[in-house]
């Protein structure tokens, strides 16, 4: 498997006392908008870190939207650079205690959810309250929520409790993430499952290394968490484990490497020797001795990238992720995998704008003639597999699936949006029943589309969508269809 412990290790303590920075806030995963603004900016070079490990630090944004000239800057840049610094303004304000409510419906929720935040239940009703300063940050928040996923009619999700030390951020957190360049998905982690409730930490400001050796990297990122899984599940309590480490080597390119673990849990070991064997990857049956008593657990690695070509002068990218599921030679193997296409742009003196192209295929080994089945998310001793209440923590898709997505966003000088998606695929698409896949034990395929729209007023901002998928099911022969509907208000003060 990619890096450890000691890469990890260097990592911190170079860059532990670096600088005093603002305690948070962190943007968590879920705003389409939000992040199409911040790509647009990152690919004309006004923010220079990586912008594909979510939540985002406002820290360095903040400073390179401080040194952005906008004399220069494009009117559809100039848009996005508008919009982003509002919501910085109202977001990143110090020294006060800040309160925020949301509240929502949904009939039939989407089953497959992408990185913007729609319901999860019937109804949800949320309040919250945050607190920033110099090195301690607050964002409190609670739902209930009527679902029928889970029991858990109350939850402290969006959350985070954290400190900053010199240009690390160590926090307490259940706030939403996403590890990729995908717009639809992530395969390794995304905000499909409910938050994993971890201990986090993250680096703060992305400036490169000093270092000749190392500063061919560029700005650079990392983020490390430590988990817990729900204890209804086959192992319960399992302990989950997440190392992300991204950097933009050309303003062009971004580059993320990323490793997930199931381990310990209820019955199985968890001492610091299994750790380490985790860490290195030594966790192969067989080998070492390794066997199914102390196999250390589960694990994801793999790697992603967004470029922009340059000799190519429209304002397109192309972006990829491939994540192993297995380990072979000490690199992941048994891939699964996703690519995309997307460009954007500004029109009628008004709508900024994206489009993307994204397919993807989860079983492993997919680009092979003979690609296996009922890999993907499961495994031999964590039977739940990489699930966390009832859905994937990677793609939403779950496994042995193959979707493409064709996305459209619009938003204006306003922050009113306008977004549509369409998919087109199939699910689980091995002809044997599997129980464990969270959409459908049996194949089927299917086609979708959703529109939404949301607009900001006084007393808030309203989102609303609608949505309608046709699913054939392979197993019985039976066709059906069915709509979907969700209305929700959020608001701060």
């Amino acid at each position: 498997m990619p890096f450890t412990a000691q890469i990890w290790l260097g990592f911190l303590l170079a860059n532990l006392w670096c600088c005093t920075v603002l305690a948070g806030p962190y943007i968590p995963a879920g705003d389409l908008a939000l992040r199409h603004d911040i790509q647009r900016l990152a690919d004309h070079g006004v923010i220079k870190g990586p912008v594909t490990t979510w939540p985002l630090a406002w820290g360095p944004i903040l400073e390179d939207l401080r040194k952005a000239d906008a004399a220069n800057l494009p009117s559809g840049v100039l848009d996005a650079l508008g919009r982003v610094r509002d919501r910085a303004n109202w977001e990143v304000r110090a020294h006060e205690l800040t309160f925020n409510a949301k509240t929502g419906v949904a009939d039939n929720a989407t089953r497959i959810r992408s990185f913007q935040n729609t319901p999860r239940g019937k109804i949800e009703v949320a309040v919250g309250a945050s607190w920033i300063d110099d090195w301690f940050s607050a964002d409190l928040n609670v739902q209930g929520v009527d679902s029928d996923q889970n029991s858990n009619e109350f939850r402290a999700d969006d959350s985070m409790i954290g400190v900053v030390l010199g240009n690390w951020s160590v926090a307490a957190s259940t706030q939403q993430r996403w590890w990729g360049p995908g717009w639809d998905g992530s395969l390794i982690l995304s905000n499909n499952a409910r938050p994993i409730p971890s201990l986090v930490i993250d680096r703060v400001f992305t400036d490169r290394f000093e270092t000749k050796w190392l500063s061919w990297l560029g700005p650079w990122d990392l983020s490390v968490m430590f988990g817990r899984f729900e204890s209804e599940r086959h192992v319960p309590d399992a302990q989950f484990f997440g190392s992300r480490f991204n950097f933009r080597p050309i303003p062009s390119l971004e580059i993320g490497l990323s490793r997930t673990a199931q381990w310990c849990g209820d019955g199985r070991p968890c001492d610091l020797d299994t750790f380490s064997n985790l860490l290195i990857g030594r966790d192969n049956r067989g080998g070492s001795g390794i066997d199914v008593e102390n196999e250390p657990g589960n694990q994801l690695a793999g790697v992603d990238f967004r470029w922009s070509p340059s000799f190519i002068k429209m304002p397109v990218s192309i972006y990829g992720q491939f994540i192993g599921e297995d380990e072979a030679g000490g690199f992941p193997s048994r891939y699964v995998g996703q690519v995309g296409f997307e460009g954007s742009g500004f029109v009628l003196k008004q709508w900024s704008y994206r489009y993307y192209v994204e397919a993807v295929s989860t079983s492993c080994d997919f680009w092979k003639s003979d690609e296996i089945f009922n890999c993907a998310y499961n495994h031999s001793i964590y039977r739940t597999g990489y699930r966390f209440h009832g859905r994937p923590v990677g793609h939403g898709t779950d496994n042995d699936a193959r979707l493409i997505s064709v996305g459209l966003i619009f938003v204006d000088a306003d922050d009113t949006q306008w977004r549509t998606l369409v998919r087109y695929g199939a699910l689980n698409r091995e002809g044997v029943p599997d129980s464990r896949n969270s959409l459908t034990s049996t194949p089927q395929d299917i086609a979708s589309i959703d529109v939404s729209h949301s607009r900001a007023f006084s007393f808030g901002v309203i989102d609303m969508g609608v949505g309608y998928e046709q699913v054939d099911d392979n197993a019985s022969g039976v066709s059906s269809s069915d709509g979907r509907f969700y209305l929700q208000w959020r608001s701060s003060y």
